[in-house]
């Protein structure tokens, strides 16, 4: 056989493939469809875990170890049945904005998924109703609802004595009391980090999860971030992140993983930071609650 034969032979089994393809895909397979409505959280124990609050926005869902996509909730999902198995193996997982960015979507890792079996078929809409728990291993190293005495964040850095954070009733999340962080224009500006430093808060040689939590309600602009403290050497200061003016009451979680394990000091403190200073305010309304930090 020739040259151009050799050739001839390969485009037409070319176009037939093509050919065959397109046919194919003229007639996809029907999808089955997974609907999660929204989903819930539990706490085992409110005294050690916290809140049940929560700000869970979308959920990610794999079919027999597949993820298949995520979503906004309501969530609908469409999966192509592959196999014949009579049951299907559906895991849902919830999902967070990172550090309270919309377009920062993150599975939430101190959850097992949700697991349910179901017989999904093809053009049908299977809903399912998540409920998910803390996982066996988490350590919960603050957990402050300002409903006990004294308040985690009782180090006053800035140069203002009576700017700080204490506990009111006269806006307030859950329970009876919440904090609040007061400034006004004689005392512009607070600044204030967590009584205690905290340390071995990753696995060893490990970038394992570190969040931290919390409700938040303010007219004011508030950073957050992280004091490493090493035993030789100065003191590190990193700014996470912030929670800007909103009317309602609102949750938002930061992830403090990668900042811990680059830092890699010997402990850390935590620090909230508010001013008046050019913000066009001068009757501060800064209320937080339900301050958790957690990691494995």
């Amino acid at each position: 056989m020739n040259l151009y034969k050799i050739f001839r032979s390969i485009c037409l089994s070319v176009l037939a493939f093509s050919a065959i393809s397109c046919i194919k895909d003229k007639n996809p397979d029907i999808p089955a469809y997974i609907s999660v409505p929204y989903v819930n959280f539990i706490a085992n124990d409110t005294i050690i875990e916290g809140s049940s609050n929560h700000k869970f926005t979308h959920a990610w869902v794999s079919v027999d170890g597949q993820i298949i996509g995520a979503n906004n909730f309501p969530v609908i999902l469409p999966g192509i049945i592959l196999d014949t198995a009579s049951t299907q193996r559906v895991r849902v997982f919830a999902g967070i904005d990172m550090n309270g960015i919309s377009s920062s979507k993150a599975i939430y890792p101190f959850f097992d998924p949700y697991e349910i079996n179901l017989n999904l078929e093809q053009g049908k809409i299977d809903t399912v109703y998540p409920e998910f728990r803390y996982k066996s291993d988490v350590k919960f190293i603050i957990i402050d609802d300002f409903e006990d005495p004294g308040v985690v964040f009782g180090n006053d850095i800035d140069q203002f004595p009576d700017s700080d954070i204490a506990k009111q009733t006269t806006d307030v999340f859950e329970g009876i009391y919440s904090g609040q962080l007061k400034v006004d224009t004689l005392n512009p500006e607070c600044y204030i980090s967590t009584t205690f430093r905290y340390s071995n808060l990753q696995r060893q040689s490990t970038a394992s999860p570190v969040y931290l939590e919390l409700n938040y309600k303010t007219n004011v602009a508030i950073s957050i971030g992280l004091i490493a403290h090493r035993n030789i050497g100065s003191d590190e200061v990193l700014i996470k992140g912030g929670m800007n003016p909103i009317e309602g009451w609102n949750k938002i979680y930061f992830e403090l993983t990668g900042d811990i394990y680059e830092l890699n000091a010997d402990n850390y403190s935590i620090f909230l930071r508010t001013s008046l200073i050019g913000s066009g305010v001068t009757d501060a309304k800064i209320y937080i609650d339900n301050i958790k930090l957690i990691h494995f």
